[in-house]
């Protein structure tokens, strides 16, 4: 799936414009690059998001240099059942 098809998807869903659903969309990315790049944590009801940078290598023989890499994990988070609400 890409970008656009995830508009789409949402905006018949949700019955928002693409438009707007476009929009939020990206404003939202842009925050998730933020927590990439700030090596951040951000959490809620569906997903957990942890950003962390790998170090740059030197070449060594036969394998070229690698700068520096920010990544994120990210993590579904397990559904809260009302037997494990109520223990």
């Amino acid at each position: 799936m890409n970008f656009k098809e995830l508009v789409d998807a949402v905006s018949a869903e949700t019955n928002v414009p693409a438009a707007k659903v476009r929009k939020v969309g990206l404003a939202m990315l842009e925050k998730f690059a933020g927590v990439i790049d700030g090596q951040d944590k951000f959490t809620s009801s569906v997903i957990t998001l942890t950003g962390f940078t790998t170090p740059a290598k030197d070449a060594t023989e036969g394998k070229p240099a690698k700068p520096e890499r920010k990544f994120a994990r990210m993590a579904i988070r397990a559904k809260k059942t009302a037997d494990s609400a109520a223990g």
